[in-house]
């Protein structure tokens, strides 16, 4: 009985945890709709309808109550007939932001089900259920309509997420009657993201940023260490886009390699807490994805451990968060891979 009761208060908790992912999306056009949120190396990613996205390359996310918001950059490198785009959320909502894609994957049992809830969120955050009947299942879809007369589906459902047992199994994408709405399922939305942030290869080009748009460089901040650049594996392309740029003004920019290190050192050892790496690219360019942190305290640089890996996202940010301090007399940031082909851009490195 007691093994029991912790299996059932263990699932209810976990789909409590996926059921808080629910997120409100406003465009730029001033409209509203829904999203999905997820974890993946460090980066939260939010998933909605292309059309709910709109047609400006931001959006601002809503978490449920007590509510977030913050802004995420939209990308959409799907086949235009899906009407799928993610969003890559950065600052309030990080720590809310727990649910792994994963989760998308479709079991057996859930294929079982006849009924789901679908979960919307109230202008004030409260996560509202409505149960729908599952109808019309197809390889790539299926419909879900109301079973509460007195309820409806109406505008604005697009993007929310209907669930069996607390696992996302179809997003809203279209609805023509106030009581039904046409859904894809969450393994054809999972296929798409998946080799989406898998890519190694120069299939996907980052958003293109304007030559004369700059990140904000963090380093300007009170609370940035003294970060200084201290070499290099690769060279600059150009001696305007040198290296140096990286703790100071401008950009780093150089050939992708199959050796690509980047070290940095403080005057004396210093407890580093988080590590922030921007990158811009323009046309026929892009930028780092697969990172590799490593440390050294030794006075010459000569000994390094590893720290961590991280993923920059797409958007071209890699933050690392705030981490348990670590004591580092010299940074190396190793670049694994990179998200497309061409020249590889570095803006800034920002330690903390």
């Amino acid at each position: 009985m007691f093994a029991f009761l912790c299996a059932t208060l263990l699932t209810f908790a976990a789909s409590e945890r996926v059921y808080a992912q629910t997120v409100s999306v406003q465009n730029g056009l001033g409209e509203y709709g829904f999203g999905w949120m997820f974890n993946r190396n460090g980066t939260c990613y939010v998933v909605m309808p292309k059309h709910v996205a709109g047609p400006f390359p931001a959006v601002t996310i809503f978490t449920s109550a007590p509510v977030q918001h913050t802004s995420a950059t939209v990308i959409a490198p799907f086949w235009p007939e899906i009407d799928l785009a993610l969003g890559v959320a950065r600052g309030g909502i990080a720590e809310r932001c727990t649910a792994k894609l994963d989760d998308l994957v479709i079991r057996k049992t859930d294929l079982a089900h006849h009924t789901a809830d679908l979960l919307r969120l109230s202008p004030t955050g409260e996560i509202n259920r409505n149960q729908i009947e599952v109808r019309d299942r197809t390889y790539l879809e299926f419909t879900g309509r109301i079973t509460d007369e007195s309820s409806d589906i109406g505008q604005g459902t697009s993007g929310a997420f209907a669930f069996v047992k607390g696992r996302p199994v179809g997003m809203a994408i279209t609805s023509d009657d106030p009581n039904q709405a046409r859904f894809i399922r969450s393994g054809e939305i999972l296929i798409h993201i998946r080799r989406f942030l898998d890519e190694q290869g120069g299939v996907y080009s980052p958003p293109v940023m304007d030559e004369t748009t700059e990140h904000q460089n963090e380093s300007g901040h009170s609370d940035a260490l003294p970060l200084r650049f201290i070499s290099s594996t690769v060279a600059p392309i150009n001696p305007m886009h040198a290296p140096e740029n990286l703790t100071s003004d401008g950009r780093f920019i150089f050939e992708s390699s199959s050796l690509m290190s980047l070290v940095f050192g403080f005057e004396k050892t210093l407890q580093v807490s988080r590590i922030l790496a921007v990158g811009q690219p323009s046309n026929q360019q892009t930028i780092p994805k697969t990172l590799l942190l490593r440390t050294s305290v030794d006075p010459d640089g000569k000994r390094f451990s590893s720290w961590m890996r991280a993923e920059m996202g797409p958007d071209g940010v890699l933050d690392t968060g705030a981490l348990q301090p670590r004591n580092m007399r010299f940074l190396e940031l190793r670049i694994l891979d990179t998200w497309g082909s061409g020249d590889v851009v570095l803006n800034n490195v920002t330690a903390y």
